[in-house]
């Protein structure tokens, strides 16, 4: 059933029975609100810009029976997809300010493209953007407002932002340093429970009768890293925790905060599979729920608008990133697909850019998500879009050295026949004796199991040592960091190849940007004489 006015009257009207009390009341004696308060949010979107018609109209029909209706986001919306990496960011904000959001918390991805490109988004949104932790150490101040509260009728709201503090590392800790290698911001990492506290005591004395936070941690544990639960059990005065970062459905969970009262945590998924709704009743209870946006009829503005955006990444995606100097091969002559049985410097130069710009001891890059030649001549987003076609996230993980041999034994078990499943790698080299044959054992539903103790066809792995700028033999039980595919890392594709890994940081940029950016930063414009063979990572015998 699509989603009706009626059905809104509806939710507003059975949302409040069995309601949970939040947590930390005001003293204020009319502190209720005459009308229910609506706040529709979402988190994690990555780019998935048709739900924002969804979300329109939701918000259309509920005005109806409300006027107090609020829109927020808890971020993560500028990557994911093309139409975010070819515009850093703009379209999604363009189509975010058609719909009309009033407050909008940052997520690690907003800072992908760059601080100075994170600040010109802020700008460009009419919402307000708010941060209670994401620092500027030059001067110890924090760059936008920590809050932002919002009055209906006789009560005030006050909608609080936090980042998670991992932004430091999963996007290039290079955005954050100056020409010294200096800091020159950080996300409150020593101190957050402390400036937490701070913000929300402020939101509270300037009149906030509800704390909402905004909030871009996520519900798992991070070691020292908090987490949206950390938040809440290291602090009092924070009603509702709306989530995100973890991807996680939370219809509504009770947390405890300091003092031991219940303070409601919800999260929305990602990438609009739903779209949350907060409602504080007129009996001052609230109570949350996920409405999936398959029961939301698409508001045909909002949608007619997003669809000329994307005709517009079409356009957009002929803007030059730099030259290649070289042909670049993922096929031979006779349209054979090398990149599935050998190394190629095509493969080379892929995996190059996902262990240089994530900072990673290897990259493991299958030769199935390699998809098109780079010739020589200008290079193109849409040129750089048909080598990696399938929009994957890029995410760290961490291997052992005996993980990795293992891993590499898979990726070579078919050879010399083609196979997607083949990794062209950076950060290491090594030996394939094809004469051996595979020791390679495969379970039941064809997922990798595990190595035979048999003669393996790899040998002689050696990883590159940074310090001493050379390639040492391999650690069999050290752990070495990894970049590749969340394909590969986070959802065990292509037959669980990478499935022993252990996923350390997920969506750490979009393929396409991160080819993009290493051509421009680390490469200078120019893909030159490095790339014009392969150079002896993989030696097959």
């Amino acid at each position: 059933m699509k989603f009706r006015s009626t059905l809104c009257i509806i939710l507003l009207l059975t949302i409040s029975v069995g309601s949970i009390w939040i947590g930390c009341k005001s003293n204020r004696v009319n502190d209720h609100p005459e009308h229910p308060v609506v706040v529709l949010f979402e988190n994690d979107v990555h780019c998935a810009v048709e739900g924002y018609a969804k979300l329109a109209t939701l918000k259309k029909q509920l005005l109806k029976s409300t006027p107090y209706v609020t829109v927020v986001s808890c971020g993560d919306f500028v990557q994911g997809d093309v139409i975010g990496s070819i515009s850093r960011g703009e379209h999604v904000v363009d189509i975010m300010n058609k719909v009309g959001y009033d407050v909008v918390a940052l997520g690690n991805h907003e800072f992908d493209y760059g601080v100075s490109q994170m600040f010109k988004l802020a700008d460009l949104l009419s919402a307000n953007v708010v941060c209670a932790n994401f620092r500027d150490l030059r001067t110890n101040t924090i760059p936008f407002p920590p809050y932002k509260i919002i009055r209906y009728g006789n009560v005030e709201v006050a909608y609080i932002g936090f980042v998670t503090s991992t932004t430091s590392f999963s996007v290039s800790p290079k955005f954050f340093l100056d020409e010294e290698g200096r800091s020159i911001y950080d996300f409150s990492q020593s101190d957050f429970y402390r400036q937490a506290q701070a913000c929300i005591d402020a939101a509270r004395s300037e009149g906030a009768d509800y704390v909402v936070a905004l909030s871009h941690l996520g519900d798992d544990d991070k070691g020292e890293h908090a987490s949206s639960i950390d938040l809440i059990r290291h602090t009092i005065g924070i009603d509702v925790v709306i989530d995100g970062h973890e991807h996680h459905m939370i219809a509504d969970s009770l947390v405890n905060n300091q003092e031991g009262a219940p303070v409601l945590l919800t999260s929305a998924g990602t990438e609009f599979e739903n779209i949350g709704m907060l409602v504080l009743t007129t009996e001052g209870t609230c109570r949350s729920r996920l409405i999936p946006t398959t029961e939301i009829e698409s508001d045909m503005d909002v949608d007619s608008f997003v669809q000329k955006k994307k005709e517009k990444v079409l356009a957009d995606g002929r803007r030059v990133v730099g030259m290649a100097e070289v042909d670049l091969f993922s096929r031979d002559k006779l349209g054979n697909r090398i990149v599935r049985s050998q190394e190629t410097s095509i493969g080379n130069l892929c995996a190059d850019a996902f262990r240089m710009m994530l900072q990673t001891d290897v990259a493991l890059v299958n030769s199935g998500g390699i998809r098109a030649n780079l010739l020589q001549g200008e290079i193109t987003y849409n040129h750089l879009l048909a080598v990696f076609p399938f929009n994957n996230a890029a995410c760290i993980g961490m291997m052992t050295g005996q993980q990795l041999m293992d891993a590499l034994e898979f990726s070579v078990c078919n050879l010399p026949v083609e196979d997607g499943r083949f990794m062209q790698v950076s950060g290491m080299t090594f030996e394939v004796d094809l004469s051996v044959p595979s020791p390679v054992v495969m379970d039941k539903d064809g997922m990798f199991s595990h190595v035979n103790e048999a003669p393996r066809r790899v040998r002689e792995l050696k990883i590159f040592n940074r310090e001493k700028q050379l390639y040492m033999p391999v650690e069999l039980n050290r752990y070495y960091t990894l970049a590749s595919f969340d394909f590969l890392l986070k959802n065990w594709g292509d037959s669980g190849i990478l499935r022993q890994a252990t996923l350390k940081e997920s969506h750490v940029g979009l393929d396409v940007e991160i080819l993009a950016s290493y051509i421009k930063q680390f490469l200078r414009g120019r893909v030159g004489s490095s790339y014009t063979r392969p150079e002896g990572r993989i030696i097959i015998k």
